[in-house]
């Protein structure tokens, strides 16, 4: 997904409009994900003199590894973003905006594509609300707040004595 500087120029008034199915090799190397496909991308492109304002919608399905059963499993990834291509950016510029880009002659959103999907897949996703049986979670209790885990611990004996130092100190107030 190339295309020039001068070309994208054309659409000075109006949005230069995109849409692509697209195939692409080595996408994360990540353990747990195993591909990423069916990527569709589409969006516009906004030209204002030096700057290119870029949307982008990416739909992907990403075969995964299910954290919890070991299976493989699809997360559908849908992603949003705006990124802005600037021409008055050198390309070793240290720039701390994460969606600003340096832009020479023609721009490319397929590093930019990889990267937003990159940074969107879960790093833990499971499609079971089950528990797998070997997690030893038999005698585990959830409690709802603080307060009701207090309740449920046993005192220690050693520190019995001291409850009655507290006791007497908020009677004294």
């Amino acid at each position: 997904m190339k295309w020039s500087l001068s070309e994208l120029r054309k659409f000075q008034d109006t949005a230069f409009t995109f849409e692509e199915h697209l195939e692409l090799e080595d996408v994360s190397n990540r353990q747990d994900v195993l591909d990423v496909n069916d990527i569709f991308v589409k969006g516009s492109i906004r030209n204002n003199k030096e700057e290119f304002y870029v949307n982008i919608d990416i739909k992907a399905n990403v075969k995964m590894i299910d954290s919890r059963s070991g299976e493989d499993v699809i997360y559908p990834l849908s992603v949003t973003s705006i990124e802005t291509f600037d021409e008055s950016l050198e390309e070793d510029e240290d720039i701390e905006d994460p969606t600003l880009h340096p832009v020479l002659h023609e721009l490319d959103l397929e590093p930019v594509i990889i990267e937003l999907i990159n940074v969107s897949i879960p790093e833990v996703y499971s499609e079971s609300n089950e528990l797998p049986d070997s997690s030893n979670t038999e005698n585990w209790n959830v409690y709802s707040s603080v307060e009701e885990f207090e309740k449920d611990q046993p005192v220690d004996p050693r520190l019995k004595k001291l409850e009655t130092l507290f006791k007497t100190d908020e009677t004294e107030d």
